[in-house]
């Protein structure tokens, strides 16, 4: 009979254990006090997620939004933004945007049926998406009310619309070319969200960020030319190009490789030094303060990094490995002054961005 009551205790403890283990799931601030890795997964495979790295121990959780919410987050978690209590996660080959709260990762909304969705920016109460849509179309912005998360608009912009970035009072949208090529930065005004502007830049911009100066700097990838059974047989230039946004006009182009193809870029907390590097078949992280007129000479951190951010916070920077498409990548975080990496841990498959939350 003892025994009979031991193994009824036993039986109510484990489910307690259980209960209380989901319960912290969604605890207020539980994501709060650390780093959002987004990993992208394989595509098709609906394997994207997202883990949370504690900035001040090597304590990692992995499968965050299926933790929570009790369901896979989709297929190729694309990048995601951070804005008012809320993340937005893209997710690319799902079509959609997860909308959950930074502090519990608990899901609030989302929107669907989009096409080929890449990144987010946020500004008077809408939020601006881009989207490459379908082989052979142009690129666009795709408007929604941050409140309800209703369609405002649609706005049409260039091919492959990919970065893009509210500043100074505008939107500004970094054409990649996506399935082929472009050279162009859209800026949309959202008063009228209607393109006022569309400036000329280096071959296939990508992402985009904002100095100390207010002005913004654009990673222009370049890209490999291929014939038609796929051999290479050419290659165009990446760039940085600094854009002053009261004139709309570039001040500086830095030439940075003719055939090497840099896909991140990033700002150190200061805001005076300019960080690129990251993609698929990159070397390095590379550093540049923001009044240097020419390129790096070489790389701040040697690696292969699917990708990399830097903290707002102290400056580290945290680089992000994916070895394969199949198993878990690793996030190695290097100090500001470029030693390390100080922690190195295991996250979820494709990494290729961090939030700090």
């Amino acid at each position: 009979m003892k025994q009979k009551v031991s193994f009824l205790l036993l039986l109510a403890f484990s489910a307690f254990a259980i209960v209380s283990c989901d319960d912290s799931e969604t605890e207020p601030g539980k994501y709060e006090n650390g780093a959002i890795i987004l990993n992208e997964g394989a595509f098709g495979s609906s394997n994207a997620s997202v883990s949370w790295v504690s900035y001040t121990s090597d304590s990692v959780l992995n499968n965050v939004f299926e933790r929570v919410n009790g369901r896979p987050l989709g297929d190729v978690l694309q990048s995601a933004l951070k804005a008012k209590g809320k993340i937005y996660l893209v997710v690319n080959n799902s079509g959609k945007v997860e909308v959950v709260n930074s502090t519990d990762f608990v899901q609030t909304g989302v929107i669907e049926k989009l096409n080929n969705p890449r990144y987010a920016a946020e500004t008077d109460g809408k939020l601006y998406v881009s989207q490459w849509n379908g082989w052979g179309q142009k690129g666009s912005v795709l408007v929604y009310s941050v409140s309800s998360l209703t369609k405002v608009d649609s706005i049409p912009v260039g091919t492959g619309a990919e970065g893009i970035v509210a500043v100074a009072g505008k939107v500004w949208v970094a054409n990649s070319g996506g399935y082929g090529q472009d050279s162009t930065v859209s800026v949309i005004n959202p008063s009228t969200n209607k393109v006022e502007a569309t400036i000329q830049v280096g071959y296939c911009p990508k992402e985009m960020v904002t100095d100390a100066n207010g002005k913004i700097w654009v990673l222009c990838s370049g890209t490999t030319i291929y014939d038609e059974n796929w051999n290479v047989v050419g290659s165009k230039p990446s760039s940085l190009l600094v854009i002053n946004p009261n004139t709309k006009s570039v001040e500086k182009i830095i030439p940075l490789f003719n055939d090497q193809h840099p896909s991140h870029i990033d700002v150190s907390p200061s805001k005076q030094i300019v960080y690129f590097g990251g993609g698929f078949g990159f070397n390095g992280i590379y550093s540049i303060p923001i009044n240097a007129t020419a390129a790096p000479q070489g790389p701040s951190i040697q690696g292969y990094f699917y990708g990399f951010n830097v903290n707002p916070n102290n400056g580290d920077i945290y680089c992000l490995e994916a070895p394969s498409f199949t198993g878990a990548g690793k996030l190695k975080v290097f100090a500001s002054d470029f030693t390390g990496p100080k922690k190195t841990v295991d996250v979820g498959i494709g990494p290729n961005g961090v939030l700090f939350n």
